[in-house]
Parts: structure tokens; C-alpha cells; sequence
């Protein structure tokens, strides 16, 4: 604990001199799942409160206070942690990269239908009220009661209109948060609770709910303790076994990612220069059909 403590400490100091505030945050979020002593709570305040100074020179003369204190750790086990920790990040931006692959795609889902649904609905009803070949006969109808149902389902889960600033603050919120709470990176009770929140999170993210994404990391920053396997484990088989188990999911993860970003529709979102006016030209396309189905109606009756 109190190397873990000094550690963190020592990072602080060597941001404060780059001046990288995110690792500084990233260091005080660590500390605070840290049980500390009164002169420790004292130098976080005064990060707080950006009195790198005085942070400076107290974080020196505390590390000099302990340095008689510190337990030499095994080697091989901060050799292994490291090792664990870097797998842990490779998860988390593979998991990040399918989320976001997924997303994109539920989104265009949801544009394409929201844009054309009720142009193709109603070509696909007028087939069905045409269809007399006894060979196909029911064949446009059962066509046209699937893409109903389903273009119903859509537009009752369409994700929130959200602007280019919004949409950055979104994936920035999304991966400050599956950083805390990503179950692949927890052990014991914590898995748990955190395949609870990462589940919530994907949902909220899916559905571009960026109120809700803010909120969940806002739980996760203020103290929803989360015990990460690399900050925790100090066994060596017990290491070298969750390094085991993320090798095997991060192959999985890559094994799932790579058809998502080969699939048709995701070759031809990335294609897609202008989307307005690509929906554009496939929905006068549509109502073309249309217009030539109405008028064979008209014919038929």
C-alpha cells in the first residue's frame, strides 16, 4: 500500500513538471481507492486547489519521511503487473474500438430509416397488395410485415440527435468511464458490479445519452470503488493467470472486430462522403418506385 502510495505520489510530481493534468487526475482518482494518512489528504487538497508548489515540496518531504519505511516488492511481480496493466489497456481500447464499430453502424441503422423508412414501407405495402403470382404469392406480404416490425422497433429506439462538439464530449465521457469500470479489468465482488455499470454505460452510449454517460462517470470519479486486478494482485501465479485469461480476450475482441469493420454496411458508411446527399439520392430513387407502384394500382383496380 504505502508503495503504491509513493508511487502515485512520484508521478504527480513528474506530471506537475509537464504540466499533463489528465495524468494528474488519473493519479488523484487512484489515490482516493487508497486508504491515507492525514498528510496524504493534505497534499490532495492542495492539488485541488492548484498549489503545485507547495505540492512539490511536500510530496519530497513525505517520500523522505517514508523512505525507511518502504518494503522492497518482488521484482517479478512488478514486472508482471506492469505486464497486466498494459494488457488491461490493450482490452480497453479494443473493447472502446467494437463499441464504437457498433455504434456507428446503429446509428446509420437508425438515419437510414428515419430518412427512408416510410418511403420503403409503403413500396414494400403496395408489392404486397400487387403480388397475384401464385409461385410468390405471400412472399412481398411476409416482406413487407418484417421490415414493418422491425422499422417500428427502430424508430422507438433512435439515438439522441447530438451535435459534432456533443458527439466528442460523448466518446471522451464513454472512455474516461469504461477505464473505471471495464469488467475485464476487475476481480472479486468488483467484476460484478462492474459488468452492472459497464452494461448501463454501453446502453447509454449506444443510444448517445450523453446526460446519462456523464452521470455514470461521474459516480465512477467520486468514489464508486472499483478494484482494478493490476493495482490489487500481488501473487504471482494469481498474475500470470489473469495474464492468461485478457491474452485470450483480446484475441476474442479482435476476432470480433474484424467483421464489424469488413461488413458491408460499415465499408459503405466509411465511403459515404456527404450524407445528406447520399439519403438524397436513394430516397428520389425510392419515390420513383413509388410513383411507377401507385400508378400499376391504379391500373389493376
Amino acid at each position: 500500500m504505502k508503495n503504491q502510495i509513493l508511487h502515485r505520489l512520484e508521478i504527480i510530481k513528474v506530471a506537475i513538471s509537464i504540466e499533463d493534468e489528465e495524468l494528474i487526475n488519473a493519479q488523484l482518482l487512484a489515490l482516493k481507492k487508497l486508504e491515507l494518512d492525514d498528510k496524504v489528504e493534505h497534499i490532495l487538497g492542495l492539488i485541488l486547489s492548484h498549489k503545485f508548489k507547495d505540492v512539490i515540496r511536500l510530496i519530497q518531504l513525505y517520500k523522505q519521511d517514508k523512505s525507511c519505511l518502504v518494503v522492497i516488492e518482488d521484482p517479478e511481480i512488478q514486472g508482471l503487473r506492469l505486464e497486466l496493466k498494459a494488457l488491461e489497456n490493450r482490452v480497453n481500447e479494443l473493447s472502446d474500438e467494437k463499441v464504437e464499430c457498433e455504434r456507428v453502424i446503429n446509428n446509420f441503422n437508425s438515419e437510414y430509416m428515419l430518412q427512408l423508412g416510410s418511403v420503403i414501407e409503403e413500396i414494400l405495402k403496395l408489392r404486397a397488395e400487387l403480388e397475384s403470382s401464385s409461385t410468390s404469392e405471400g412472399a412481398a406480404r411476409l416482406e413487407y410485415e418484417s421490415f414493418h416490425k422491425s422499422y417500428q422497433q427502430q424508430l422507438e429506439d433512435l439515438p439522441e440527435h447530438l451535435t459534432v462538439d456533443e458527439k466528442m464530449i460523448l466518446k471522451s465521457a464513454y472512455r474516461r468511464a469504461s477505464c473505471l469500470c471495464h469488467p475485464d479489468k476487475l476481480v472479486g465482488e468488483f467484476k460484478v458490479k462492474g459488468e452492472e455499470v459497464f452494461k448501463e454505460l454501453n446502453d447509454a452510449y449506444r443510444r448517445q445519452n450523453l446526460k446519462m454517460v456523464e452521470v455514470i462517470l461521474a459516480r465512477l470519479e467520486s468514489g464508486l470503488e472499483m478494484n482494478i486486478a493490476s493495482d490489487s494482485i500481488d501473487d504471482i501465479a494469481l498474475l500470470q493467470k489473469r495474464i492468461t485469461i485478457l491474452r485470450e480476450r483480446i484475441s476474442t475482441l479482435e476476432d470480433e472486430i474484424y467483421p464489424l469493420r469488413n461488413s458491408e454496411v460499415f465499408k459503405r458508411i466509411q465511403s459515404i462522403e456527404n450524407t445528406f446527399k447520399y439519403f438524397s439520392e436513394l430516397r428520389e430513387s425510392l419515390e420513383l418506385e413509388l410513383s411507377q407502384l401507385r400508378r400499376q394500382k391504379r391500373i389493376s383496380v
